[in-house]
Order: C-alpha cells, then structure tokens, then sequence
C-alpha cells in the first residue's frame, strides 16, 4: 500500500512537471508569431498608405498567437489612445504617391495618435486613418482640449552611446541646454497562468514604463533623480540651482520639481 501511495504521488509530481514544461515551450513557440504578426499588421497599414488606398481603424491591442476567448490584453501600444490635435515637422523628404511627388515639410491642425510599438503615427484625415512610419517624423506639439501642449522630438537626434532606446519620440519636459526627456518603455508581460494550480493571470498585460533622460551635448544619459547625478550635470550653477531648490522647498525626486529645476537652470544659462 506505500509504495502504491509513494508511485501515484511520484506520477502526479511528473505530470505537473510535463505540464509547466509544456506550457513554457507554448509561449517560447508564440511569442515571436505575435511579434511577427504585429509587424505585419502595421507594414500592410504602411503599404495601404502607399497605395493610396484607405487605412481602417485598428486596435493597437490586437495580439495574434494567443485564443482571445480565455486571454484578455490589457493596456495598449498608443502613447495615449485619445486624438490629439498636432503640428507636425518632417524630416524634408520626397516621396511618390498615387497623385504624383509629395515634399514632406509640416502639417498643422490633424488630428495623430502615436503606435509605440513599430514606431507608428496614425493621421485622422478626411479620407480615411493613414499610418506612416515614425522616422519620417522631427518632431510635433500635441494638444487635448483644456490641456497644456506637449512637445516631442525624435529619438533619432540624440546620440544613444548605450542602446538604452529604440526609435521612438521624447517628450520635452525641459529645454535649453540641458534637456530633460522622458521616454516611454513599452514592455508586454506574458500570461503566468499555471491550470496545475489554477494559480496566476491568463491576461498579457502591456505597459508602458516611463524613464527621464537629460542631454549632454548630442548624447543622451539616463537620469535616475539623484542629487549627486543634477549637480555633477549642472556644475557651472551648481551654488545657484542648491539655492532655488532650498528656497523652493523641492524634490528632485517629484518630477514636476524636477521639471521647475531643470526649467529655471535652463533659464540662467546660455546653450552653448
């Protein structure tokens, strides 16, 4: 009777084994299809573009590779989901299109939503939604209503000596010459639902982890709101930047402090 006891309990224990195993190789086997497919879907979005032919409305959550009647994907891929109301700066460029050569230069008042992953920009036109490729993009000021406008400048003009981003956009919280940028870190977590145990969550879950940059020049450097890190980049004023923060009562560590800081040594010295 114990050994009979001692080979079930030894079956169960390799069965629960087999199982998470399983479900590990699954989702090495499904995570680069749903990459892949995202891709995909926002390439044909670019070469609907190009044709000249109307782009639908798509969803930013959509996720293939996994069965949507048990997952759920929280969050989205949209810097923010809502329109804004955007002037938009081109890299100067030329392009074909259906109607003949296009120079790339600046728009005003269209209406924009930024896809993080795939460093997508959808416009809202009158014919239809267009997707183009965020590369092709300086920079833009966005605008919601009741809202202060907000400015973004392309990755791509800073030098990264350390990959800590991909093509993407700032956002400009500070500028002068000592630049403060934020960035936003897309990261999708996979489900970690063990049905063994009926423990975890069947949900892919994406967010979006905001991280603060300063300028140094061209180049950019991750900024960790340290005290030591703000005076050693703002040395020349350092005396004066002590004193503003103490009469201010601020913490480097609240960003809107941090913003004023930046903001007011930008304001007491010449970019050079």
């Amino acid at each position: 009777m114990g050994f009979y006891v001692f080979y079930s309990s030894s079956i169960l224990l390799f069965m629960k084994r087999l199982i998470n195993l399983f479900s590990s190789i699954l989702w090495i086997v499904l995570l680069p299809l749903m990459v892949i497919s995202q891709d995909q879907m926002m390439q044909n979005t670019r070469d609907a573009l190009t044709r000249g032919m109307k782009v639908g409305q798509h969803t930013s959550t959509m996720l293939y590779g996994f069965d949507t009647r048990t997952t759920d994907v929280q969050g989205s891929f949209y810097l923010d989901t809502d329109w804004y109301v955007a002037t938009v700066k081109f890299y100067p460029k030329t392009i074909t299109t259906p109607k003949g050569t296009v120079r790339l230069d600046s728009l005003a008042d269209i209406q924009i939503r930024v896809i993080l992953k795939g460093n997508d920009v959808e416009f809202n036109t009158p014919e239809g939604i267009k997707v183009i490729s965020g590369t092709l993009i300086k920079s833009f000021t966005a605008k919601k209503e009741n809202q202060t406008s907000k400015n973004y400048i392309n990755t791509l003009e800073f030098i990264d000596n350390y990959d800590k981003v991909k093509p993407s956009f700032f956002e400009i919280l500070a500028d002068g010459k000592i630049k403060l940028l934020e960035y936003y870190k897309v990261i999708v977590q996979k489900p970690d639902y063990v049905d063994a145990f009926n423990v975890g969550s069947k949900d892919i879950k994406i967010i979006k982890q905001t991280q603060l940059f300063i300028t140094q020049g061209k180049e950019i450097i991750r900024f960790r709101s340290r005290k030591r890190q703000l005076f050693e980049a703002m040395t020349d004023k350092k005396t004066e930047i002590q004193k503003f923060i103490k009469e201010n009562d601020l913490v480097i560590k609240d960003k809107n402090d941090l913003i004023k800081i930046f903001k007011y040594y930008n304001s007491i010295t010449k970019e050079g």
